[in-house]
């Protein structure tokens, strides 16, 4: 009864009402739409696994052929969810076709987060009541409350459950324990794997520096290769080795500014501390914001630790002190090679061209500061629980911490309220898009250029998965080479105005190539060419 009441029932009392403040809770209703199918790279992800699970490959393959037909790509590339893919393949054949299960997802995040977050807190705290203040401060993280645009990193437990493997050493010499929050963070998202990797290789650091004798030091071989057989077998999985990936150039491009901590970047983040970027993508990708409680905890924890130096003798932080030289290469990588304060660019640091296409696949560096933000307010929250008067300290940093991100929470709740509606779709109204879908063997986008109107393609491409049509170009977080190669052969025979009459093109910047304007027609304003055979749509 005590486990009820004093764990069971707070952890679900309070992930709900975090939950409840953040998401609309409609995005919970799996036939809701509206809410994904909108510009943003929960559209992306949600149509990309309805697509592996609308025309599933051979389990537990995580191909998809329906999206950059007749290619398909890895369902990592879709910014997609490959756990999730997983464990819902088996069931392909009866699950409900078009349908999300995005919402279901961030709920189950919420949930592990209060999870990890209290299992952590709960080695400082005294009572149950400081451990879920404090868990609850883990989980009012800026860098988590502003994902919900790309669902798989809010997978951020990812971090915590690391981190609880790590601050226990019985826990940390078990290669297991390891091997499953390794393959977890392979099956997620490949940003999370980079922070979780680095928390085994500082408890793997530890180990080898304390150990014994050289004896222990050599029987940690086999440990090491059964935990890093995942970080090599993953991508083979995902089927992202041995695909070749058009480089980007994109390091740099979101870098984390010198004043990260108290810096919101955005203004709708806080609603106490002013905010600057270089621009909006910078803005999201390199914010590192604590939030205005977790700040005023910092300084305090600061202060307590200043006048008792002499309480560090046995001091329950020091394993995290490990943690440094991980956490100094994370940091460093997060912050090249611009240095912005107050959202300007400061000064620029020459990166070798080697270092450069190494870092290629980290475009959206900043993130990489996650486990420290992580790790930093678990210090804090951690000295603070060492206080007499420790939990009412808690308690009013976390209500300064509600009311700067009321913003925040008003700005996510407010961008997922169209899960209320029926209809997913804005764009698409024309009933008579199913029609032309259903009868075209292929849907075109042209150009193959994402961000003309990536909402619009999200709402057409949903459509065409729906009724099992493949389709030609998609939105990828990265293109493999030989894909690109037949996406430029497929606009250059387009623009000369050779087409193929089984399929529907929609154009999405309007422009009719020589030949073809007797074909063009529109539906909802779109301009699109439509199969031959199909009753041709015209808007009145």
């Amino acid at each position: 009864m005590r486990r009820l009441l004093f764990w069971v029932l707070p952890w679900l009392g309070l992930s709900i009402a975090i939950f409840a403040s953040w998401m609309h809770l409609a995005v919970l209703d799996p036939s809701r739409l509206a809410w994904l199918l909108d510009g943003n790279d929960h559209g992306q992800a949600a149509v990309g696994l309805a697509a592996y699970l609308r025309g599933p490959p051979p389990w537990p393959s995580l191909h998809s052929s329906m999206l950059m037909a007749p290619e398909g790509l890895p369902l990592a590339l879709t910014d997609s969810n490959p756990l999730l893919g997983l464990l819902l393949r088996p069931f392909a054949a009866v699950l409900p076709v078009g349908v999300q299960y995005l919402g279901l997802w961030l709920f189950a995040c919420i949930l592990l987060h209060m999870g990890f977050a209290a299992a952590l807190v709960r080695r400082y705290a005294p009572d149950p009541f400081a451990t879920w203040i404090g868990a609850v401060l883990l989980t009012l993280m800026p860098v988590l409350l502003a994902r919900f645009g790309h669902v798989n990193l809010c997978a951020q437990w990812l971090i915590l459950w690391a981190l609880w493997i790590f601050v226990d050493a019985r826990r940390a010499s078990q290669p297991l324990q390891w091997v499953a929050v390794i393959v977890a963070a392979t099956l997620i998202h490949p940003y999370l794997l980079v922070m979780v990797a680095a928390i085994w290789a500082s408890a793997m650091l530890r180990r080898f520096v304390l150990a014994p004798d050289n004896k222990a030091r050599g029987g940690m071989i086999g440990d090491i290769g059964l935990v890093a057989a995942p970080l090599l077998f993953g991508p083979m999985l995902l089927g992202t080795i041995g695909t070749p990936i058009v480089a980007i150039g994109g390091y740099g491009g979101f870098s984390m500014a010198l004043d990260a901590l108290w810096n919101p970047n955005i203004p709708s983040y806080s609603a106490l501390l002013p905010a600057a970027s270089v621009d909006g993508s910078q803005g999201l990708e390199g914010m590192n914001y604590l939030g205005a409680g977790l700040l005023a905890l910092v300084l305090v924890a600061l202060f307590y630790r200043l006048r008792h130096r002499d309480a560090g003798k046995d001091d329950p932080l020091a394993p995290l002190l490990w943690l440094v030289p991980a956490f100094v290469l994370l940091t460093l990588v997060a912050m090249m090679p611009h240095l912005i304060w107050r959202g300007q660019i400061v000064a620029t640091l020459p990166v070798p061209g080697g270092m450069a296409r190494f870092l290629d696949p980290i475009r959206a560096a900043g993130r990489m500061f996650w486990p420290v933000d992580y790790v930093i307010a678990l210090a804090a929250i951690a000295m603070v629980c060492r206080m007499r008067r420790g939990t009412i300290v808690l308690a009013a940093a976390l209500l300064l911490q509600i009311i700067d991100l009321t913003p925040l929470f008003a700005f996510a709740r407010g961008s997922t309220a169209s899960a209320a509606q029926a209809s997913p779709y804005r764009r698409t109204l024309d009933p008579r898009w199913d029609a032309v879908i259903a009868r075209a063997d292929m849907v075109e986008f042209e150009p193959p250029e994402p961000y003309r109107d990536l909402a619009l393609m999200e709402e057409v491409a949903w459509r065409a998965i729906v009724a099992g049509r493949p389709v030609r170009y998609f939105y990828a977080s990265r293109e493999p080479v030989a894909v690109k190669r037949r996406l430029a052969a497929d606009a250059l025979a387009f623009n000369m105005g050779q087409i193929d009459p089984r399929r529907l093109y929609v154009l999405l910047d309007g422009k009719v190539p020589p030949g073809l304007a007797g074909r063009v027609t529109e539906l909802d304003g779109v301009t699109i060419i439509a199969p031959a055979g199909a009753d041709s749509p015209v808007v009145p």
